[in-house]
């Protein structure tokens, strides 16, 4: 479990105190799970910050709101969204090249990702997202269910048919895919 995970954010934070203790119990799991979703170290620090000027500029409006974490996810989620359509209508050659200070960590990780995000393009978006949130970013089943919008219930079976999709994926591939 993460050191944001057990973090106990009970409310909106308020305060620039505050909203400094959020982003430092949450930005690195935000970030890597916007990069599992934009395939660009860059383009997923932009995303994330982007979500940190909103959600402070809107705090507010969202005093109500008591599941901070999930909550941030939904929001990073959905600007992850927002760029992947920008991207769309971008000429072709734009978009997830290697920056000028990549390390090779973030190489090998943008490889992995690319890999793991081809494979669950081959299943349904809801399942693939549902399973981006659970596994590589520890949410609860209810934090993914806050997340993604649905019931609990209804995010566990679209874990349950994603994995086993996955797998029938892997066993006609033979392993992951290249």
């Amino acid at each position: 479990m993460t050191a944001a995970a057990t973090l106990q954010i009970e409310s909106w934070p308020q305060t620039i105190s505050e909203f400094e203790r959020l982003v430092e119990a949450t930005q690195d799991e935000l970030v890597q799970f916007a990069f599992y979703r934009l395939g660009n170290r860059a383009d997923a620090e932009d995303a994330v910050q982007d979500v940190y000027v909103q959600a402070f500029r809107d705090r507010d409006k969202r005093r109500h709101i008591t599941e901070v974490r999930p909550y941030l996810f939904r929001m990073v989620r959905n600007r992850c969204t927002d760029v992947l359509r920008g991207r769309s209508r971008k000429p072709a050659g734009q978009g997830q090249e290697a920056g000028a200070g990549d390390t090779l960590a973030d190489m090998l990780a943008r490889e992995e990702a690319g890999e793991f995000a081809r494979l669950l393009d081959r299943i349904p978006e809801r399942e693939a997202e549902v399973i981006r949130l659970r596994a590589w970013s520890e949410l609860s089943f209810a934090e993914v269910a806050v997340a993604v919008g649905a019931a609990v219930p209804t995010v566990k079976s679209r874990f349950r048919y994603g994995i086993e999709k996955l797998r029938r994926l892997l066993n006609l591939e033979g392993g992951m895919p290249r």
